[in-house]
């Protein structure tokens, strides 16, 4: 029986790709763009085992469990003629240089995100915020204070190198970020940050509920945010998502903090 890949898995290993093709020197955008105001985005690419889901299929690992095959360390996002590709001439796509294709593009994605953050405004982060301004606050008081050091709360949640890197290039928006909550909250929508603050967690909820691991999360969250900003896709969008998970992150509104 063939191993179903959790859609969170996908969306994780969508956001590391940017939503761009992996494969060696193509890095093709797949959205489709909505040319009407009533229509939404079409994403066209499409998320392959690099390791097969089934026996027999290509590139197959019997040492790894269910789980491994679905995680997003053993997914590639493709574009449909490369897709196909990898999975038919497979004297040439092995497991190592798709893994290694996936590593270089997933690098140089968070290199385009990191070359954006100096030029996110406020037009980026309201388009990533947008979705949650019609959302009931939470009846509790959810005030912004740090439960823990940042380091502390990198430890305990058990983040790896990858996810601290993002977190240290989010957080160097982390003033703006701040200012940006406060202006929408004192001028127009009061009670703006706690429902933002209530929508992220919602999100973090349903990401430990698909049995993510701590990496998948803060991934996970990222590309919610991304997907929430509609039709515009660009690095300056992928950075202001960023930085949004980022400082409720290090804010402790999302993660556990003890």
């Amino acid at each position: 029986m063939r191993d179903r890949v959790p859609p969170a898995q996908e969306k994780v290993v969508i956001s590391r790709s940017g939503n761009k093709c992996a494969y060696p020197d193509c890095g093709v955008v797949l959205t489709i763009s909505p040319k009407n105001s009533g229509d939404r985005p079409k994403a066209t690419g499409k998320v392959a085992h690099i390791a097969a889901a089934s026996p027999g299929g290509p590139r197959y690992d019997e040492s790894m469990t269910a789980q491994e095959r679905g995680s997003a360390d053993n997914l590639i996002y493709l574009c449909g003629p490369h897709h196909d590709a990898i999975d038919s001439q497979l004297e040439h796509h092995t497991r190592e240089l798709l893994l290694t294709a996936k590593r270089r593009h997933e690098q140089a994605v968070d290199r385009a995100v990191r070359s954006a953050l100096g030029t996110v405004s406020y037009v980026e982060l309201e388009v990533v915020c947008t979705v949650i301004s019609n959302a009931p606050p939470p009846p509790q008081k959810m005030g912004i204070e740090r439960a823990l050091p940042l380091q502390d709360k990198i430890q305990l949640n058990g983040l790896g190198l990858t996810s601290v890197q993002r977190i240290t290039d989010g957080l160097s928006q982390a003033a703006r970020v701040a200012q940006f909550i406060e202006f929408q909250h004192s001028t127009i929508q009061p009670g703006f940050g706690r429902r933002l603050v209530a929508r992220f967690k919602s999100d973090y909820f349903a990401a430990l509920a698909e049995g993510l691991e701590p990496d998948g999360v803060f991934d996970y969250l990222v590309q919610t945010a991304i997907d929430n900003a509609g039709p515009r896709d660009t690095p300056e969008i992928h950075a202001a998502a960023l930085s949004v998970v980022a400082y409720l992150f290090e804010i402790c509104e999302i993660f556990e903090r003890e």
